[in-house]
């Protein structure tokens, strides 16, 4: 053996029991897997497999790959409970909810302490139990796990850890070796340059969840990265020694939120989750009754001089647009008890606002105009008398079911305005924030009404909660959408997040009781805030609607941290976002950015799916995810100009006047819109667009607007003949992952055909996402998004 030579594994070279498959040392051939049936070779275990199967061979003849640390079975993960111990801090979570903590969610418990044999384990949390060996929802998978060591307990990667492939289960008295193979210090399968498979496409789409499987959103079964460098260097690092760099990312205080598997999980599963047998039942119909359809008739008398002619539609108009309401909008903003709803009860603000925008939902738009036209200056009215006038005494927010309810007929009014250029049109909504923040602070932003442990001070408590954080969440989407700046900031709240969503459903006091006792609590707004920022601080829980809050927050301080870092003598360039990488704040927020995707997978009622049991909050918060990794790499707020409602306008802006960098930053950013497309080009574009756009909550079509255009961006710049720098592994492997996307939806087009401008995979990727948003939509600001892709599209294709 030549000295200074590390002596070969005892695995470098493995005979099959049956001595059909011999692989060789990854070095040695980028097609490692050879068939002795055939001249067939193949770069991954799998895809072996999968010929193999097809010419019935034995599945369990099939050996391992080499290269990957040897299971000494050793369980360092004890429980403090009872004897059992794991191989993975993981499965002793899981235990430790399923055996000593049942009914608990998974959020609800606290992360093992690893090993002190592993100090590298501390400090960030394994993204968790979404990436295990559960067999819930993919027995097949699970089972396996022996023939795929790749995704056994031996090899299991901490995803924010960068790329080591030593063991985790095995403590190790010496330092670890990192193991030959790629550049970033495991193996990566499939998409290399000059090695592409087709099939390696089929396999990722099977690997892509469809809207029924709760999942992180920090999966990315796309290909996978090297550890995100958390220093302030160029995004290009002048020297070549690439490699040396990856090798040392590990030690970086965080990487990747991309999880270090193969496209292929064990589960969709995050652990603990009991799959529900049917998705979320439609809310019940919403009476109105003769007589309190006079009476409200007779409220609307006191306001002649606002309303000089009051009307209301029929009593079953007015039926069905309270219960569009509640099957259209509270979903996505549940600030209203349903269980304790009392239509009799409710203000007259409240209840004509509330029907214009259920009648939105109802799909009867005149009905809609005419209501909104009645509820906004009755409304505004009411205000000035209430709250404006001077001649009563100050008003307790916290304490006032009219102060509540007024803001909450405001809130509604708001989001029937802000989405159409005329009829309403949308500059009144940002008029009537004005109004809304009056009301917030005239009692106090963090007053809450007291509770004594009733449900019915509770339910109070969570409502008065609910609707201000609400509140503050939609003056943010004002900011995104409109680009203009928060009315209130993220450090004025100081409440408590809102509570889950179990408890908030419970249709009686008992079963409330019964679910308030499993809760462990919510943390207070800047406590959970704290810790997504803060590497040393406890780790949170949140609800659904505590991580749609946060992640408002983050964007938020995006937005102000982009804007602040324009100056005067950089206007030129002013849509860049040099201006913002690689600094200490952009680290601070990626971080956070992460900590967010681990506290997600703790909540279990987290899910992408619309029709979730719980409700959409979790999927809409995925998709405010990419679109803050999205802010993080371009201004696209500046740019997108979607207050001139001109589609021809908003695409010349974003061609023109929005640039980006390459970089490990912006692929990951690119890898998450890819990611995005990959299910509506499962499910087929055409059927996602008349069926289950309509699910969505408005913040997707915003966030497919700015996703649509940065991968564009992106694949531009990797497209051109001759990149300079040369292209990345990953680059060109995502690149290749979004041309198979293209060519599975267009059928006939090739490879060549698409590469062969730098502007045509560009213009045929903007082309998918504006099919999604093409049909005919309730909100105007939706149909402007598909028009202004597809005027972008026009823009790249001339």
């Amino acid at each position: 053996m030549t000295p200074g030579v590390d002596a070969p594994s005892p695995r470098s070279h493995i005979v099959h029991n049956t001595t059909r498959h011999v692989r060789t040392h990854p070095m040695l051939s980028s097609k490692p897997y050879q068939c002795q049936r055939c001249p067939r070779a193949f770069a991954r275990l799998e895809h072996l497999q999968r010929h193999d199967r097809s010419r019935k061979i034995p599945y369990h003849h099939f050996g391992a790959p080499i290269n990957i640390p040897t299971d000494t079975k050793e369980k360092p993960f004890v429980c403090v409970q009872c004897p059992k111990a794991f191989t993975r801090k993981d499965l002793l979570a899981r235990h430790e909810r399923l055996a000593h903590n049942p009914d608990a969610s998974p959020a609800s418990n606290q992360t093992p302490t690893p090993s002190p044999a592993h100090p590298i384990l501390d400090g960030l949390d394994t993204l968790a139990s979404v990436v295990t060996d559960h067999a819930q929802s993919n027995r097949s998978l699970q089972g396996a796990n022996e023939h795929f060591p790749a995704l056994s307990p031996a090899v299991h990667q901490t995803p924010m850890l960068g790329a080591q492939l030593t063991s985790t289960d095995t403590p190790s008295a010496g330092p670890t070796t990192p193991i030959p193979g790629s550049d970033f210090g495991y193996t990566l399968g499939g998409f290399a340059p000059g090695s592409y498979e087709g099939n390696d496409f089929t396999s990722f789409l099977d690997s892509v969840p469809l809207p029924s499987h709760p999942f992180s959103p920090a999966y990315q079964p796309l290909p996978l990265f090297p550890p995100l460098h958390f220093s302030p260097v160029h995004d290009y690092d002048q020297s070549s020694d690439r490699v040396a760099l990856s090798e040392t990312a590990s030690s970086t205080p965080s990487s990747s939120v991309l999880p270090r598997h193969g496209a292929q999980l064990p589960s969709l599963q995050p652990e603990g989750y009991q799959a529900s047998g049917k998705a979320r039942q439609p809310t019940g119909f919403v009476p109105v009754t003769a007589q309190c359809r006079e009476k409200f008739l007779f409220m609307l008398s006191e306001y002649a001089n606002v309303v000089p002619n009051p009307s209301l539609p029929s009593r079953h108009a007015l039926s069905r647009c309270l219960t569009g309401y509640l099957t259209g909008f509270h979903d996505h903003y549940p600030i209203v008890h349903i269980p304790t709803l009392d239509v009799e009860a409710m203000s007259l603000p409240l209840f004509l606002s509330m029907a214009a925008l259920g009648a939105r939902y109802c799909r009867e738009p005149e009905t809609s105009y005419n209501l909104y036209q009645i509820a906004k200056p009755v409304t505004l009215e009411h205000v000035r008398r209430v709250f404006l006038s001077g001649v009563l005494p100050p008003v307790n927010v916290a304490d006032d079911t009219d102060t509540l309810e007024t803001l909450q007929a405001l809130l509604y009014l708001t989001s029937v305005s802000a989405w159409f250029i005329n009829n309403p049109p949308y500059h009144e909504a940002l008029s009537i924030r004005s109004h809304m923040e009056t009301l917030l602070r005239k009692g106090g932003l963090n007053k809450l009404p007291e509770c004594d442990g009733t449900w019915a001070s509770w339910i109070r408590r969570e409502c008065v909660k609910r609707t201000k954080l609400i509140v503050f969440c939609f003056f943010n989407i004002h900011t995104i959408v409109f680009d203009v700046p928060p009315v209130i900031l993220t450090e004025d709240f100081t409440v408590e997040l809102p509570c889950t969503e179990k408890e908030w459903q419970a249709p009686r006091a008992d079963l409330w009781q019964v679910e308030r006792m499993k809760s462990p609590g919510e943390p207070e707004f800047q406590d959970a805030l704290s810790f997504l920022f803060e590497p040393n601080s406890n780790v949170q829980r949140f609800s659904s609607l505590g991580g749609y809050v946060l992640i408002h927050a983050i964007l938020q301080d995006i937005w102000l941290m982009t804007k602040a870092g324009r100056l005067p003598v950089s206007r030129r360039n002013r849509f860049s976002p040099s201006s913002i990488t690689s600094t200490p704040e952009l680290v601070s927020v990626e971080q956070a950015l992460e900590r967010w995707c681990q506290c997600w997978e703790r909540n279990q009622e987290s899910s992408v799916d619309p029709l979730s049991p719980h409700g959409p909050l979790s999927f809409t918060s995925a998709a405010l995810l990419r679109l803050a990794y999205i802010r993080l790499n371009a201004d696209c707020g500046s740019a997108r100009q979607l207050q001139t409602w001109d589609p021809v306008q908003i695409a010349t802006s974003l061609r023109e006047n929005l640039s980006v960098r390459r970089g490990d930053r912006l692929t990951r950013a690119a890898l998450h819109c890819a990611h995005a497309l990959s299910t509506p080009v499962k499910l087929g574009i055409g059927f996602v667009a008349h069926s289950q756009v309509a699910l969505w909550s408005n913040q997707h079509a915003l966030c497919s607007l700015e996703c649509a255009v940065l991968l564009a961006k992106w694949l531009e710049a990797v497209t051109v003949p001759h990149p300079d720098p040369q292209l990345s592994e990953q680059e060109s492997r995502l690149r290749d992952f979004v041309l198979e996307m293209v060519m599975e939806v267009q059928h006939g087009v090739s490879r060549e055909w698409l590469l062969a401008t730098n502007t045509r995979l560009s213009a045929a990727v903007t082309r998918l996402w504006a099919r999604l948003f093409t049909a005919d939509y309730i909100w105007e600001m939706v149909a402007l998004i598909g028009r202004s892709l597809n005027s972008y599209a026009d823009l790249l294709e001339q």
